[in-house]
């Protein structure tokens, strides 16, 4: 099916379905965003398409808040004194009533638009044998769950509804339970399970955008996503659907291998391949994004060109960049340059870079420049002298998920699963069976069988083409096997990572001493979890660390911090670490200048639920 409309507005609005009007406080009974019984009843085929359509162009109204709560409350971007007040607020969690961007309304108009569909779609309706609303029912379940924890993440504890607001009476915010994030996980995850097998609907052509399945969630990835937030008890079921989502026979995920590498010992050139993942014309990593309007007149524009980049409408006065924490992490990574046919590994000498981004992982480099040298002739003095690009910034297409972030969401998942050997292979080897046949000492023999008899490191490779191939030099040529499709997510910046034999875990079971083997059985099985316990710590830095260098200004960031303060507040046998979120965020603006005063608000009492991380319900 094949639509040409001139915006996604204009279609949503045609349908004459899911439409609210403004209000000005959220949930009070004076409120007119809700919908009324018996105005828009879903029982035409084409219902499926302007009720997706119209919920889609309540989510564009969410899609810039998204990047920037996730980003402004983090560690990994930095205001510069252009930036407004309220970028200002949100970065120095002082947020008001008054900012403009404090608004939970425009995700409970998401949300009531997914409870009103899923209250009228009758998914058992079939038309020519064929279930009409069924996929998108699936898709409406996704979009509620992933507008509920964006909702959470920005305001803590919010009302939990999950039935259409029909009228001023239900809009009492009294009738319902304040839930977390993780409260809010645990209620959805059953509701989409019985659609984990149901495909994407696909509508072909909407305005510019050529293949609209890319506006939706995938149930898979939306079920590890709820599971990881859901914490302990969840974890195994978070690593099954998201190596299910990856590995399906005849539509495989794989990594791919394309990055930034140094192209000789002398590190003097390189070539980069990664940058180009980001364009706005490449589908490589995309899995969902929010479609976004060029023209304000056709509906929602996006204005985060013009916070990120240096653009003609901001005369060139960007306002939001790169943080020192994350210029630091960067520079702190070792990189190689691995000669294949030498079987020799070249370290980078950072003290030779002059480009402090080239001094470790080039990633921020690729994606990050600043030119000083404008010779534009046509602008005038009322320009900055200074241009920034942000190559990850595309304001027609906001992506929420892509494929790097579901294997990395994987290694989390199987990390806090109980296996640390096999999260660390999604950083340093990829995954792939070929690596688990060709070589033992990847993944020591313990944790193998158990992760193999669970499935979560199935990853074959079936021939050319057909599944998951690694990174492998071929030791006649020195060159890589043109089978090649899977790699770790390290090396996307950092040069061959599994040639480099600094990136490693410091405990292997594998490599136990002597007095291992003289150890009872029971004594073996209480050092063997000491063990793992100890791995567990050790991914979870690298895990952290490597979020921040693949997916930052993504608008993940804050979120990735509240949950893995969350995790390890499992560990300690409490509600979160509150410290190391304070910590992270604290040092922001570099490891010698931490806001004491940030941290000490952030922290708290340490260990219970804190407000002060969110922004306050008007």
């Amino acid at each position: 099916m094949t639509m040409k409309t001139k915006s996604i507005l204009f279609a949503a609005l045609c349908a004459g379905l899911l439409g609210f009007t403004s209000c000005e406080d959220m949930l009070t009974t004076e409120s007119t965003i809700v919908m009324f019984e018996n105005d828009n009843e879903l029982n035409e085929s084409t219902d499926t398409v302007y009720s997706v359509l119209g919920i889609l162009q309540k989510i564009q109204k969410i899609a810039d808040r998204t990047v920037l709560f996730g980003e402004l409350r983090g560690d990994l971007t930095s205001l510069n004194n252009l930036a407004s007040s309220d970028l200002q607020e949100i970065s120095s969690f002082t947020v008001t009533n008054e900012n403009k961007y404090n608004n939970p309304i425009d995700y409970y108009a998401v949300i009531n638009n997914c409870n009103y569909y899923l209250a009228h779609a009758d998914t058992a309706y079939k038309k020519n044998n064929d279930y009409i609303f069924r996929k998108e029912y699936g898709v409406v379940l996704s979009y509620r769950a992933w507008a509920y924890l964006k909702l959470a993440e920005a305001y803590g504890k919010v009302p939990f509804i999950t039935e259409p607001l029909t009228n001023g009476a239900k809009a009492d915010p009294a009738l319902y339970d304040l839930l977390d994030i993780r409260e809010i996980a645990r209620k959805l995850i059953p509701d989409l399970i019985p659609f984990v097998d149901v495909d994407m609907p696909n509508y072909g052509q909407i305005d510019t955008f050529e293949d609209s399945q890319y506006f939706f969630i995938p149930v898979r990835i939306m079920l590890g996503e709820l599971c990881l937030w859901a914490g302990e008890g969840y974890y195994e079921m978070a690593a099954s659907y998201l190596h299910d989502y990856l590995y399906r026979v005849g539509n495989y995920v794989t990594t791919g291998y394309d990055g930034i590498w140094w192209t000789g010992s002398r590190f003097v050139s390189y070539q980069d391949r990664y940058s180009p993942l980001f364009g706005a014309n490449s589908s490589q990593q995309q899995i969902t994004f929010i479609p976004m309007e060029d023209e304000y007149y056709d509906g929602v524009t996006s204005e985060l060109d013009d916070l990120f980049n240096s653009t003609k409408d901001n005369y060139y006065f960007y306002k939001a960049t790169a943080s020192p924490a994350i210029r630091e992490l960067s520079a702190a990574q070792k990189c190689i340059y691995y000669d294949g046919m030498e079987k020799e590994i070249h370290y980078v000498n950072p003290d030779e870079m002059t480009n402090d981004l080239m001094r470790g992982d080039l990633r921020l480099f690729s994606v990050l420049s600043v030119d000083n040298d404008i010779t534009d002739e046509k602008l005038s003095s009322n320009y900055n002298t200074e241009k920034q690009t942000l190559k990850k910034i595309n304001a027609t297409k906001i992506c929420i998920f892509r494929k790097d972030l579901v294997y990395l969401r994987l290694a989390e998942a199987l990390n806090y699963a109980g296996f640390p050997e096999s999260a660390f292979a999604v950083l340093k080897y990829g995954l792939s069976n070929q690596w688990w046949e060709m070589r033992d000492d990847y993944i020591s023999k313990e944790e193998k069988a158990k992760a193999s008899a669970k499935g979560f490191i199935n990853f074959p490779y079936n021939g050319p083409g057909d599944g998951f191939y690694p990174y492998v030099y071929l030791s006649a040529t020195g060159s890589v096997s043109s089978n090649s499709n899977t790699f770790g997510i390290h090396s996307r910046g950092c040069g061959l990572a599994e040639m480099d034999t600094t990136y490693v875990l410091n405990c292997h079971p594998d490599t136990l001493s002597d007095r291992y083997f003289n150890m009872s059985e029971g004594e073996k099985v209480a050092y063997l979890d000491s063990v793992r316990a100890e791995q567990q710590i050790e991914v979870e830095k690298l895990l952290i660390d490597e979020l921040a260098l693949e997916t930052a200004f993504e608008g993940n960031r804050f979120g990735d911090l509240i949950r893995f303060s969350m995790h390890r507040g499992e560990r300690m046998g409490c509600y979160s670490d509150n410290q190391f979120l304070a910590d992270r965020v604290a040092a922001r603006n570099g490891s010698d200048k931490i806001d004491g005063s940030l941290q000490l608000k952030l922290k708290g009492d340490g260990t219970s639920y804190n407000q002060a991380w969110y922004l306050p319900l008007p």
